[in-house]
């Protein structure tokens, strides 16, 4: 790695061209423009920001009345159900007289992280390749840099998002041209098509304005300059290049001009999170305490939960982290990476922050050429500037290594950097960003252009030209074909490729493999595969192997058969609001924006997940009564067959040491024979006793199908029970069943629950609660279209709890039962789950699954697939009529 590193710059100029980043020279040897140097951020909006908490669990009602007061620029619901007003001239005390407030608090606001810089020189590109003479302004050393072009050979972080999470951005920049993300479900418009809230949120969402304006006018000064740090393009004769300058760039607006607002910085990390970015970029920060610092960190812990790495700049006060700290770059999470500015001559740059434990590393801070919102370009100097080109370089780890977990991903680039003594003691690697391991990280120079990728029905042939700088040996390529139906991805099974003249059948996994035979280079490979596909939306994946290992990532990219599906769902493109988000990186399994159901990020366990196919000790499939049980309200739905234990289960009848399982008799008391738990003892007549999330007529249970409630019993059921782990020690939900139409009280139990607890399903549904306590929380169930949801549990202060797909909502059929969830039967296990026979077998019989397979459109056998459900929806926002480079998928 070092020694590719240390290059002579006429070497890199030729490394540059050859692999096709003549811009890379340019670069370097162009002369600058007359350049301006950063004088400020442009101006704020003046507003003050306050958090309003309802008398009510959910703030939504007041939004109008709030809206209506004169001086409210804007009121928006925040993810906790409280709501956020931007006031011109109001006071706290204006917002708590409106009916139905219950607390008024000011929403943090602290500074974007950059400084304004000293005069320039002509040359300017050491932060890319430093030549020891194109520093502007300062004393250099040649290779103090990234070594950009290097790394750039194993790619340049295409089908990778980055969220920057700022001022604004520039759209019409001709350095960021092709950077803007694209919302693959919501048009821009005026139609909230996602069912996020966010009206035309079609290239990210300006939470300041609450608009779609991701610009922000000049505002947005600080945003544009970040911006071109991240992604800005190269070979493109114009300006300068990012660290990763095939990125994808997801713009979300907290402030404006030289400050941001804290809450509004979380709610975007999430929003960042749930719709599919891969890496946050935060060039702000501040002192901060109470309920904003547990928000905060809140938003970043979700984020990683869901596989993405948050990048905060350390600060421009020159100061130790570890002895003054701010926020976000002194939190502690693991997939956090919070960088320090340095100069072109390897020392700390004399306004950035440092800290042994809290810095983990350096990266250029100091005279960085970057865009402008103004359409030009600009020196920047700060920590601002220094983060988003590690969030670049994270785009480019992550385009690499798409199988390693956020705290994983962040270890790689951490152990890649080049020491330098002056960082030492300073930092946690005690080096500077460089991203010259990427060439030689054994992923090869390989890339991708899809063409051809739309066609009649009949016989379809793409075209996917190969293109790369690899050793000789002996080559194959494996050819994926899936398919989007009922709001979820399938292998597509039993279709003939035909490929060189060989016809491979695909797989159940939808995949085929043919040999490419040996090769010295992979110069004028094009693979051309035909294949006879119906009408419909398909995705086609490639993998290239070398003597039998990866060479590269598998790239995905759509293959529209026919009319393309229409913005809003079905079964093309764009899956229906609330049965699979867009951005999630599993769509159609679980509720808006989650990840796999049951995975979790190293380091981040989330209480009620389990293991893909293990049954939840003491119960099947949530919300599946016992088909042998034919006494209503006397059988805990969900419970497996009385009188067997699953391992690790309590025996039957015991309970969960400190945890009384609802209905169970009293700790100390004998039990009567050995019943399930939480099932009352079969003769008992005691009212009420009956488990959480039993039918039972006329008792008064929480969350039962209880005649009286609004919603009617067929549709509820189930019980999900928890170790007690976790921020509030969960131990059960139920029901975990219930209606479309919404009303269903829902109870939570645990040992550690908040008072005055607020509770979301998906990513946008507020619940009602109705009463809140230490050991339960009870809520109405908000209606949502049927699929499988997240339960989100928060605290006043923040502190929260996600209980991963757990609701699921059923449509009422037409006598009175129940609706199976698109795409799979009444109850969707994990994947992977299978049939799961009742414990012992006997009149238990065995849970109902989603099929493993349906019969598609055509005629087409199509099977479930874990790899297949993983597939990200930012693949069908790619235009690939007359060419695309394809999304990197993760293992």
């Amino acid at each position: 790695m070092a020694t590719l590193s240390r290059r002579t710059q006429a070497v890199v100029l030729v490394t540059a061209a050859a692999t096709g980043f003549a811009g890379a020279a340019t670069v370097v040897a162009l002369a600058a423009p007359s350049v301006a140097v950063a004088d400020g951020w442009g101006p704020g909006d003046g507003l003050d920001r306050y958090v309003v908490t309802a008398d009510a669990a959910d703030a939504s009602t007041l939004l109008a009345p709030l809206a209506a007061l004169d001086g409210v620029a804007s009121a928006q619901q925040l993810s906790d159900g409280r709501a956020l007003v931007a006031t011109d001239g109001l006071t706290a005390d204006d917002l708590a007289a409106v009916d139905g407030v219950a607390s008024v608090g000011v929403s943090p606001q602290v500074p974007v992280l950059g400084t304004v810089s000293d005069p320039y020189v002509p040359s300017y590109g050491w932060n890319l390749v430093n030549t020891g003479t194109n520093a502007p302004g300062q004393s250099a050393v040649a290779d103090a840099d990234t070594d950009a072009p290097d790394g750039w050979a194993g790619g340049t972080g295409s089908g990778v998002v980055v969220a920057v999470v700022d001022t604004g951005y520039d759209s019409d920049h001709e350095d960021l041209a092709g950077a803007l993300w694209t919302n693959p479900a919501e048009p821009c418009g005026t139609r909230d098509t996602d069912g996020n809230g966010k009206a035309g949120d079609c290239h990210g969402w300006n939470f300041t304005t609450n608009s779609p304006d991701v610009d922000n006018g000049a505002g947005g000064e600080h945003g544009a300059g970040v911006s071109g740090a991240v992604g800005a393009r190269t070979g493109n004769n114009r300006g300068t290049a990012g660290i990763a300058p095939d990125v994808t760039i997801m713009p979300l607006v907290i402030g404006s001009g030289g400050g941001v607002d804290v809450i509004l910085g979380a709610e975007a990390i999430r929003y960042a999170a749930d719709h599919g970015a891969d890496v946050v970029n935060a060039s702000w920060g501040g002192s901060m305490s109470g309920a904003a610092l547990e928000y905060l960190r809140s938003a970043i812990a979700y984020a990683g939960s869901k596989g993405v790495v948050v990048v905060a700049a350390a600060g421009n006060d020159a100061a130790d982290r570890d002895r003054v700290p701010v926020y976000p770059a002194a939190y502690a999470e693991l997939n956090l990476l919070t960088v320090g500015a340095s100069t072109a001559a390897d020392t700390v740059s004399s306004f950035s922050a440092y800290g042994a434990t809290t810095v983990d590393l350096f990266a250029p801070g100091t005279q960085v050429f970057t865009t402008a919102n103004s359409g030009g370009y600009e020196l920047v100097s700060g920590t601002s500037i220094a983060a988003p080109q590690v969030a670049g370089a994270v785009a480019l780890y992550r385009a690499a290594f798409p199988d390693l977990s956020a705290a994983a991903l962040r270890s790689a680039l951490l152990a890649d950097v080049d020491p330098v003594a002056a960082f030492r003691g300073r930092s946690v690697s005690g080096g500077r960003l460089t991203v010259s391991g990427l060439a030689t990280a054994g992923v090869g120079a390989v890339e991708y252009a899809f063409t051809s990728m739309t066609a009649a029905p009949g016989t379809a042939t793409p075209r996917v030209a190969v293109s790369g700088t690899v050793a000789p040996g002996s080559f194959a390529v494996t050819l994926g074909l899936g398919m989007q139906h009922q709001g979820s991805t399938w292998a597509v099974a039993d279709v003939p490729v035909v490929l060189g003249g060989a016809t491979v059948t695909t797989d159940d996994d939808g995949q085929a493999t043919f040999s490419l035979g040996a090769r010295t280079s992979l110069a004028g490979l094009v693979l051309a595969p035909s294949m006879p596909l119906g009408e419909g939306r398909y995705v086609l994946t490639v993998q290239l192997t070398r003597d039998g290992a990866p060479v590269g990532g598998t790239r995905a990219a759509p293959l529209v058969v026919g009319a393309p599906a229409p913005a809003g769902g079905g079964s093309g493109g764009t899956p229906t609001p609330g049965t699979a988000n867009p951005g999630t990186r599993n769509p159609g399994t679980s509720d808006p924006g989650t990840s796999n159901p049951g995975t979790t990020t190293p380091r981040t366990p989330t209480p009620g997940t389990t293991t893909p196919g293990a049954p939840t000790p003491g119960t099947t499939t949530p919300g599946t009564p016992d088909p042998g049980s034919s006494t209503p309200g006397t059988t805990d739905p969900g419970t497996s067959n009385p009188g067997t234990t699953t391992p690790r289960t309590p025996t039957p009848g015991t309970t969960t040491p400190g945890a009384p399982t609802p209905g169970a008799p009293t700790p100390g008391t004998p039990t009567p024979d050995t019943t399930t738990p939480g099932t009352p003892d079969p003769g008992s007549s005691t009212p009420g006793t009956t488990d959480p999330g039993t039918s039972n007529p006329g008792t008064g249970n929480p969350g039962t199908g209880n005649p009286g409630t609004s919603t009617p019993a067929p549709a509820d059921g189930g019980q999900q029970t928890y170790p007690g782990t976790g921020t509030f020690r969960i131990t059960s939900i139920s029901p975990v069943r219930v209606s479309v139409a919404g009303g269903t009280e829902v109870r939570v139990t645990g040992l550690a629950l908040p008072a005055g607890a607020r509770v979301l399903v998906g990513s946008s549904g507020a619940a009602t609660v109705v009463r809140s306590s230490t050991t339960e929380v009870v809520f109405r169930a908000p209606a949502r279209v049927a699929g499988r949801y997240d339960v989100t549990v928060f605290a006043p202060d923040g502190r929260s709890e996600v209980l991963r797909s757990v609701l699921e909502y059923v449509a009422a059929a037409a006598g009175g039962g129940t609706t199976p969830t698109p795409g799979g039967g009444g109850t969707t296990p994990p994947p992977g789950a299978g049939s799961t026979p009742a414990p012992g077998g006997g009149s238990g019989g065995a849970a109902p699954t989603a099929p493993s397979e349906v019969t598609g459109p055509g005629g087409l056998r199509l099977v479930r697939s874990a790899r297949w459900a993983a597939m990200p929806a930012s693949v069908w926002s790619l235009d690939c009529s007359s060419s695309c480079r394809g999304v990197v998928l993760r293992a």
